[in-house]
C-alpha cells in the first residue's frame, strides 16, 4: 500500500472537507505558521477539535486555519 499527502489550503475547501477527517490524524498550519498534529475529534460551524498525541484537547477557530494536510492510503 502507499500513502498519499493531501493538502487543502484554499479557506473555502477546508470548511466543506474538514468533517471528512473526523476520526483521522491530521495536520494543521495556523494562520501563525505553527503546526499542530493530532486526531481531530469534532467540527462545528466555527471551530474544531484536535486531540494531540499526549492526548490533550484543543479547539482551534476554523477561521485561523491556513492549511491542512493529512496521509491518505491509495
Amino acid at each position: 500500500m502507499s500513502t498519499r499527502q493531501l493538502r487543502i489550503s484554499d479557506p473555502k475547501q477546508i470548511k466543506v472537507s474538514l468533517r471528512n477527517f473526523v476520526g483521522k490524524k491530521i495536520n494543521i498550519v495556523l494562520t501563525n505558521n505553527t503546526a499542530m498534529l493530532g486526531i481531530l475529534k469534532e467540527v462545528s460551524e466555527t471551530e474544531l477539535l484536535l486531540v494531540n498525541m499526549r492526548l490533550k484537547g484543543k479547539r482551534y477557530p476554523i477561521s485561523d486555519i491556513a492549511e491542512i494536510y493529512a496521509d491518505t492510503i491509495v
